[in-house]
């Protein structure tokens, strides 16, 4: 093809040249995206899995010093747990020395401290809270409703061993099972599961044992 003089000739595209050099434009867009929103999405669950991290040690780590401070009043012992009716998950309440007073730091004395788990209406999973009144006998100082412990619940279990290291479901120190009758456990073993919001069937896990030592007291 020669340009209007005649001499030079013009190189120009012909239209498959154009075409497959916007397939090969539009292949390299799409890898640099994917690359992106992959290394974004990475980032998130980094995030998230970390911020369920922090909120799990932060309950476990109150629940450990509650149940390590569990105490009877006047010689008697009070540790009982309970199956919530949905799903995977109980509650617990036991008399303690590790009693909170946000309003007074000094006030002091033994609490009943009580985990009840309720729905999260507004995000997937459950709430568990935390409760704590001072002890008078069958009498307890009114307080708040509690606070949250932490959320994103999907199952919370304990396994209880007494001194023989006897392992069981539940525990009731009002019942007449000798082994925990008026008794409390010697080993609180934890498990919470948090949703993962990207597979149900593999939720963020964490577990510990709490060694109660009132318990060789008994």
């Amino acid at each position: 093809m020669l340009n209007k003089k005649g001499a030079v000739p013009i190189n120009g595209f012909t239209l498959i040249e154009i075409l497959i050099a916007i397939f090969i434009l539009a292949t390299v867009l799409t890898t640099v995206y994917a690359a992106y929103t992959g290394t974004f999405k990475l980032v998130e669950e980094t995030r998230s899995g970390d911020d369920i991290y922090s909120m799990a040690r932060t309950a476990i780590n109150r629940m450990t010093e509650d149940m390590e401070s569990a105490c009877g009043y006047k010689g008697s012992f009070k540790f009982v747990s309970g199956k919530v009716e949905t799903g995977d998950l109980m509650e617990l309440s036991f008399l303690s020395s590790s009693h909170l007073n946000f309003d007074d730091e000094r006030s002091s004395g033994i609490a009943i401290i009580n985990y009840s788990v309720v729905k999260d209406d507004e995000e997937d999973g459950y709430i568990l809270k935390r409760r704590d009144e001072l002890y008078h006998g069958e009498t307890t100082e009114e307080n708040e409703e509690g606070y949250i412990l932490c959320d994103g619940l999907q199952s919370l279990t304990y396994k209880f061993y007494d001194g023989s290291e006897v392992e069981y479901d539940s525990w009731n120190s009002k019942s007449d099972l000798k082994a925990q009758k008026d008794k409390i456990p010697a080993i609180v073993f934890i498990r919470m599961d948090f949703v993962n919001p990207n597979s149900r069937d593999k939720p963020y896990r964490f577990m510990t044992k709490v060694f109660l030592p009132m318990a060789g007291n008994q």
